[in-house]
C-alpha cells in the first residue's frame, strides 16, 4: 500500500485486494446468515485468509526495497506513514462507532505503520531479513496471541475481542521476506504477465481497502433487513 509503481507488485496488490474482498464477502453473506461457510475452521479458507496477508505484507516489504533500497526518501517515508496512520485512525474510530465491544485496535493497517518503521533498518540488508523471518517463523519465540506489555498495560481501554487484529509478531516476518524479495525480485517470475484492471486495483489498493468493507457489509445488511422486515 505505498506510492512505488511496479507493474508486477501493483498485480501483486490487486490479487491481494480482489481476493480480499471476496473472502470479505463470504463473510458478511455468513454473518448474516445467508451462507454457512467454515472461513475460520477449516485450513482452505484458512490457508486463503494466509495468502491475503501475505502479498500484503510481503509487498510492503518489496515496496520499501524499490523505495528506498538506494537511500531513505525521507520525505516519502514520512508522508507515507502519515497517510497510513491516518488511515488506521479512521479504522479504528470508524469500528468503534459500529463495533465498541469488538473495535480494530491493530489491525492489518497498524501493523503495516508499525512495519514500515522497523522494515525500514533492514532495506539493505536481504540476508539478514530472511533469516530473522525464519526465526519468527519457525522458531515460535515471538509467536505471541497479544502485544505483551501493550496490552497489558491498555488492557482496561481495549475490547474483549477485535474483528480484525494482526499482532506485530509473527506476521512482521511477511514484510521481511518482502525485503529479500525486493533484492531478489522473484515475484516478477510469479507475475510476469500483465492485467491492467488488476493493476489499477493494486495502485488503489489503500483506498479500496478503506472503502470496501463498507459497501460490502452495508450492501448485505440492507438485503438482510430488507428480507427480514
Amino acid at each position: 500500500m505505498s506510492n512505488v509503481r511496479d507493474a508486477p507488485l501493483d498485480l501483486m496488490r490487486g490479487l491481494a485486494i480482489l481476493m480480499m474482498i471476496a473472502f470479505h464477502f463470504l463473510y458478511d453473506l455468513d454473518t448474516f446468515g445467508f451462507i454457512d461457510v467454515p472461513l475460520f475452521s477449516h485450513w482452505i479458507p484458512i490457508a486463503w485468509r494466509y495468502l491475503i496477508v501475505f502479498l500484503f505484507l510481503s509487498a510492503v516489504g518489496i515496496s520499501l526495497v524499490l523505495a528506498h533500497g538506494q537511500g531513505l526518501n525521507s520525505s516519502k517515508f514520512f508522508k507515507r506513514l502519515m497517510l497510513l496512520g491516518l488511515a488506521a485512525l479512521a479504522v479504528s474510530l470508524g469500528t468503534y462507532v459500529m463495533f465498541e465491544n469488538a473495535w480494530v485496535y491493530f489491525g492489518i493497517l497498524h501493523l503495516i505503520w508499525v512495519a514500515s518503521i522497523i522494515a525500514i533498518f533492514f532495506v539493505k540488508l536481504p540476508k539478514v531479513s530472511l533469516l530473522l523471518a525464519a526465526v519468527i517463523l519457525f522458531g515460535g519465540i515471538f509467536d505471541q496471541p497479544n502485544l505483551g506489555f501493550f496490552v497489558d498495560i491498555a488492557k482496561p481501554y481495549l475490547p474483549q475481542g477485535s474483528i480484525d487484529y494482526y499482532p506485530l509478531f509473527p506476521w512482521f516476518s511477511f514484510v521481511l521476506i518482502g525485503i529479500y524479495l525486493g533484492h531478489h525480485p522473484y515475484y516478477r517470475m510469479a507475475f510476469p504477465f500483465r492485467i491492467h484492471w488488476l493493476e489499477v486495483l493494486g495502485r488503489h489498493a489503500l483506498i479500496i481497502y478503506l472503502v470496501h468493507q463498507v459497501v460490502l457489509f452495508g450492501s448485505v445488511s440492507f438485503v438482510y433487513y430488507l428480507l427480514n422486515s
